[in-house]
């Protein structure tokens, strides 16, 4: 069973509470452990409101599309902005935590709580995915 849900809100930090809402849920269809569903809410809520800080234009709009499938969870977080240099994620990651305040989440740590971060601009768009394994999944690698 295919499960998708899409959120497009402005940056708001109350809306992400939403978001953080699907993350837990998505977590616990999945069977993932406490300490790792937690990981994937922190994971959600940080990287959505690091991302405010990215938007550009005169309506900006933070989108999230969450899906689950077999073996894992992903999340992507885009919005339009200018393009980042192509030295893809890390620049992309450090750009947010130069401006990350004390007790926010540095990219280095993002990474750490999902099993995947991946970086791309696609037609203007910045889209950066990230991706919480099943722990079926995590168990075959």
């Amino acid at each position: 069973e295919f499960t998708r849900a899409e959120f497009r809100f402005s940056p708001d930090a109350q809306l992400v509470l939403g978001v953080v809402a699907a993350a837990e849920h998505f977590g616990q269809r999945k069977h993932l452990d406490g300490t790792a569903v937690q990981a994937l809410m922190r994971a959600t809520q940080e990287a959505c409101q690091s991302t405010f800080k990215l938007l550009s234009g005169d309506t900006p709009t933070l989108g999230v599309v969450m899906a689950e499938f077999d073996d894992r969870i992903e999340m992507i977080i885009e919005h339009q902005g200018e393009a980042l240099p192509t030295a893809g994620l890390d620049t992309f990651l450090d750009a947010v935590a130069e401006e990350a305040s004390p007790g926010e989440l540095s990219g280095y740590m993002l990474m750490t709580l999902v099993d995947r971060v991946q970086y791309q601009t696609v037609a203007g768009t910045q889209r950066m995915t990230l991706v919480k394994n099943a722990p079926a999944a995590s168990s075959k690698e």
